[in-house]
């Protein structure tokens, strides 16, 4: 469940800020496209992995315009890749490029973006396919290493962003200077917020990223609230709340469950029990109660109130 989650909220980081990415790893390609005017992502892209008859799923898919001239319209593919695989990711990188010409018939400018460390930080990686000493395929795409680029060197751009991505682009920090780059990132943030450069949803959402990959200790949070109540800021969910996009994803899972759970013994979830269902996900100890009361109830009132 956990690696669906991470790699979900990847998928909508990206999607909200899809031009900031672009932007921040590919200026020359984002010259070229005309991506104020709107990109067009599809929901799941699937693809067979002939001859193996595996399914390929692609992360995120963006039809984009471009601003002038031919091709009117381009696909870019980019594919999240956070944990090394024995599988040789530049061929499935391949696949997928050669899956989406066939279907698209428009040009496809791969990337991928890599959780790892790579030799290259921000490099162009070529796959190559060799027959009786000739080289018969030669397919480049960009690739990003996050690990391996320098967290300030992106958040100095003022890349909204690089706010969010400089959080695993420093996860190996330690001591101050993780802290720093914690408040750095956070304080990023709250400023493209306050002029309104990211909505309040958006800004949450970045920083549910510095939360997820750069989490901090007490000192870190109490350090950024006095600077925030310092600069006369107001709390918000970013002013660290505890609770990270994973775990809120996590609870309502739990949430879930004890709904599925409850419909299957009395066949519905009344809006009463909806509502004792959503105090419950406060804390772990009142989920974990609930669910033990709805294993155990024998009418809908027992699940309204604590057994004594």
């Amino acid at each position: 469940m956990a690696r669906t989650s991470y790699d979900q909220l990847m998928k909508q980081v990206l999607q909200a800020r899809f031009a900031d990415f672009m932007r921040l790893f590919d200026p020359t390609t984002a010259a070229g496209l005309d991506l104020d005017a709107g990109v067009t992502f599809r929901d799941v892209e699937t693809f067979s992995d002939i001859p193996q008859g595996k399914l390929l799923v692609a992360d995120i898919v963006a039809e984009v315009h471009t601003l002038s001239g031919e091709p009117r319209v381009v696909v870019v593919h980019v594919e999240i890749q956070r944990e090394r695989e024995e599988e040789d990711f530049p061929r499935r990188m391949w696949r997928y490029y050669i899956a989406l010409v066939q279907r698209e018939d428009k040009p496809v400018i791969p990337v991928a973006l890599l959780f790892y460390g790579a030799p290259d930080g921000l490099a162009y990686e070529t796959y190559e396919e060799t027959l009786f000493g000739h080289t018969v395929v030669t397919f480049r795409y960009l690739q990003i290493s996050l690990p391996r680029l320098e967290p300030y060197a992106y958040l100095q751009t003022g890349n909204v962003l690089a706010a969010a991505l400089a959080a695993i682009m420093g996860r190996g920090l330690r001591g101050a200077k993780r802290a720093a780059l914690y408040v750095d990132c956070l304080q990023q943030l709250l400023a493209a917020a306050r002029i309104g450069e990211v909505s309040p949803a958006e800004a949450d959402l970045l920083a549910d990223v510095v939360e997820t990959y750069l989490p901090a200790g007490v000192e870190d949070r109490t350090e950024f609230r006095l600077q925030l109540e310092g600069q006369g800021g107001e709390a918000t969910m970013m002013d660290l709340s505890g609770l990270t996009w994973r775990s809120r994803v996590e609870i309502e899972t739990r949430c879930d469950d004890i709904r599925k759970l409850v419909q299957a013994r009395f066949g519905r979830v009344s809006p009463d029990v909806e509502a004792a269902i959503d105090k419950s996900a406060e804390t772990d100890e009142a989920l974990d109660a609930f669910l033990i009361r709805a294993g155990m109830a024998s009418t809908e009132s027992d699940l309204l109130e604590p057994a004594h």
